[in-house]
């Protein structure tokens, strides 16, 4: 069962939906303050400026009233605006400043002595015009307008304008509310992909390593045991390809489901890489639960898995680690499974692995090997050694196959069986094949000059020289090079390499038998062992594995005369490796074997050995 892995909320979405909302607020208040102000001093302004229209009016229309001291038609001249929108007051000075006459309403009587030009009485506008005569100053109106319909109107404007700013807030925050919406969906989503592998939709290799954090802290803290476990599928290049990569993306898929339900509810599954899961056991009483788990996990994936494009098998390698028994932090944790996991491969792969402390000494061993295979490469610490072949019916020598051999400095022999797939692994074969390729066949012509018979060399071959895009050309380069004939020089394929790539192997092997250069399966009858193969690859030999060999002549007879009718009836020759008995070879001289090598005919051997032993007098 899937655990979450980010409980937390999504805190962008709830930011947005609030500073969206205080942003709206705050422009609206500014927005309104702004209109208000600009409002009350325009509306102000208007008042004003009608109220100045009316005094210079009153000041016309008082002249004559004025000049001739007539109160009462200067009162029915103020009287005539009393209808004027606002008007509390409106009265004459004469020149001595004494009120000559006064129209008002109640409460709103004109002072005896005319007001201040800055006077401005409380809600009320006061405006005053000069009355003249001929340029003669005659007295001064004063008029007062109420600002009550100011406040009205403005009282009105700020209904609208907060009518208007609600419908505002109204319309933001259905859009905020979208908007968050969309944001926290959006969230979500990139939550999701940061967190989780899109195809098998299991947490991704972050997610995993922080739930295994959290998840070792707790354990560490209330004193519980931990397992990791770390599954990696055997075969999952080969289906992407030979189905393809929507295959591939099936079957992780597939594979993704059946690990989740091998394992308790409460554990964790994750992908980490292409076609590697990690799996977080915990809490687990003791070792043997974990194992338990680790056990169905692997049995789980050894039943096939029924895709669109066909049924494949999707075998693993799992290793397994647990807390606090084989490691105490996450780092040690993580590498201790993943050494694990690299013993399972390399133990024959459809297997579990369980961490023993032993391992990281083999892991740290290798490690130091390829740091020292490169300096040995370097300093030219790599020797060739070659076993003779003969003819089993004559017994003259026919060839040799070349031997790779590193006599270290301090650890004395290293064996190829250690060294050679280090250099696999690390992409060193290429550069050490194509060492071996030439001085192999530099080694057989120098034997020619010497005046030795001419025999072939057999020379392995890698699948990543195989995958070598210019290594046709390297061939090319080294039988040039050297003056040997293509004929003498037998390319080893074992039936693995073949397989790993039958398009890009055919290709390669059409290309070396244009060349004229022979090809040889090495190996033969412990791999795919396919009649498909045999007919379509061009291929002139079959090499039998010392293992059927050895059988023999008590043992494997029926293996052997069957590989020996095989070949033969494709037309090609076999050659026995691996005779260490008479009665072995006696035995292959009898089934009609072409040719032999092993410790009976004789040892790999450093090239000057083997002159001065099998091309004596050259050597």
């Amino acid at each position: 069962m899937k655990r979450s892995t980010d409980p937390s909320p999504l805190p962008i979405a709830s930011a947005l939906g609030t500073s969206q909302t205080i942003a709206a607020v705050a422009a609206l208040v500014i927005a309104g303050v702004v209109l208000i102000a600009y409002q009350l001093l325009d509306m102000r302004h208007s008042l004003t400026e009608g109220a100045r229209v009316q005094a210079a009016i009153v000041a016309d229309s008082v002249t004559a009233p004025l000049m001739f001291g007539d109160r009462d038609a200067a009162r029915d001249v103020l009287r005539a605006f009393r209808y004027a929108p606002g008007l509390e007051a409106v009265g004459i000075y004469d020149q001595e400043g004494k009120l000559f006459a006064e129209f008002s309403y109640p409460g709103h009587h004109l002072p005896p002595q005319p007001p201040g030009a800055n006077h401005q009485p409380d809600g009320a506008v006061m405006v005053t015009e000069t009355v003249r005569h001929r340029g003669v100053v005659l007295g001064q109106t004063v008029l007062l307008t109420s600002t009550g319909k100011l406040r009205a109107a403005m009282l009105r404007y700020l209904g609208l304008l907060t009518v208007a700013s609600l419908l505002a807030m109204l319309v933001v925050t259905i859009l905020s509310r979208k908007t968050r919406a969309r944001m926290a969906a959006a969230e979500r989503k990139l939550d999701y992909m940061a967190h989780t592998d899109h195809v098998t939709r299991l947490p991704n290799r972050h997610s995993t390593y922080a739930r295994l954090a959290v998840d070792l802290e707790q354990a560490r803290a209330g004193g519980q045991q931990l397992a990791l476990l770390l599954v990696d599928l055997d075969n999952f290049k080969l289906v992407n390809d030979t189905a393809g990569h929507t295959a591939g993306d099936e079957l992780l898929q597939q594979v993704a489901t059946a690990l989740v339900g091998a394992v308790r509810p409460g554990d964790l599954v994750g992908r980490i890489g292409g076609d590697e899961f990690a799996i977080i056991v915990w809490p687990v009483a003791d070792r043997a639960m974990a194992l338990a788990v680790a056990a169905k996990v692997t049995q789980t994936l050894q039943r096939p898995f029924q895709l669109e494009s066909g049924e494949f098998f999707a075998t693993a390698s799992v290793g397994l680690c647990l807390y606090p028994d084989d490691a105490l932090t996450m780092s040690e944790l993580v590498s201790s499974a993943d050494t694990a996991l690299y013993h399972a491969k390399h133990g024959g792969r459809n297997r579990l692995a369980e961490f023993v402390p032993a391992m990281t000494a083999a892991t740290q061993r290798r490690v130091a090997l390829e740091r020292e295979l490169r300096q040995a490469i370097a300093e030219q610490q790599l020797a060739l050694h070659y076993q003779p072949q003969f003819d089993c019916a004559s017994g003259a020598l026919v060839g040799v196959e070349a031997l790779l051999r590193w006599r270290h400095p301090e650890h004395g022999l290293i064996s190829p069986a250690e060294f050679i797939p280090i250099a696999e692994d690390s992409g060193l074969i290429v550069q050490l094949g194509g060492w071996v390729l030439h001085r192999a066949c530099q080694d057989v012509m120098a034997w020619d000059r010497a005046g030795a018979p001419a025999l072939t060399v057999a020379v392995n071959m890698s699948a990543r020289q195989l995958r070598e895009p210019g290594f046709i050309d390297d061939v090319m380069r080294a039988l040039a090079l050297s003056g040997l004939a293509p004929e003498r020089l037998e390319l080893e394929l074992t039936e693995s390499v073949l397989m790993e790539d039958v398009a890009g192997a055919v290709a390669f092997m059409q290309a070396a038998r244009a060349l004229g250069v022979r090809l040889s399966i090495d190996d033969f009858g412990t791999g795919y062992s396919s009649l498909a193969y045999l007919q379509n690859f061009p291929i002139n030999q079959l090499k039998v594995d010392r293992s059927f060999v050895q059988l023999l002549p008590q043992r494997g007879e029926t293996v052997i005369h069957a590989i020996l009718a095989l070949a033969h009836g494709f037309g090609l020759s076999v050659v026995a490796e691996g005779v260490e008995d008479q009665r072995q070879l006696d035995w292959l001289r009898a089934a009609g074997c072409e040719m032999v090598q092993g410790f009976l005919l004789g040892k790999p051997m450093p090239p000057q050995d083997f002159a001065a032993r099998y091309l004596s007098p050259v050597g």
